[in-house]
């Protein structure tokens, strides 16, 4: 069941002090996770990166969000949610978020890839109008997983 009641939610730019908290949500979400160097540098380093998080009530991080900004197309790097708050609308509220910003920057489509596994958020991605536009064999290598590519043209 989707929990409407988004009350108390905020999404804000993802800062280094959030990393402690990323982290535990992304050693939970992915069988490789990113590393804190990794995220720092996309922080700091990267300048199509916009990272941001999403905080419940008194500041707790409830899940991240990474996109790459190039032209006028997003690249979803990562989107994750805490453990216990998984399958309760979270997700969606992200993809509502990005397609909302979208429109401030006048982006015409949003990418990403996903684990030819995670049936979860394929679905999820699919609700929301995204496409399958090509598959990428063993993507995920060191589990030698495929990927699909899916997009979304707004």
């Amino acid at each position: 069941m989707i929990n409407k009641n988004f009350t108390g939610i905020v999404i804000r730019f993802m800062e280094i002090d959030d990393l402690k908290e990323v982290l535990e949500i992304e050693k939970k979400s992915f069988p490789i996770p990113w590393t804190y160097e990794l995220f720092f540098s996309e922080l700091t380093r990267n300048r199509y990166a916009r990272y941001f998080v999403m905080e419940k009530n008194n500041n707790e991080v409830i899940g991240y969000l990474g996109l790459w900004h190039k032209g006028s197309s997003f690249h979803i790097t990562n989107i994750a949610i805490a453990e216990n708050l998984r399958r309760k609308g979270y997700g969606e509220y992200f993809l509502k978020f990005i397609e909302k910003i979208a429109a401030t920057y006048r982006i015409k489509k949003i990418s990403l890839e996903v684990r030819r596994s995670n049936c979860i958020a394929q679905d999820m991605y699919r609700k929301y109008g995204y496409k399958v536009i090509k598959f990428l064999r063993n993507y995920y290598q060191e589990e030698k997983e495929d990927a699909l590519v899916m997009e979304k043209k707004l």
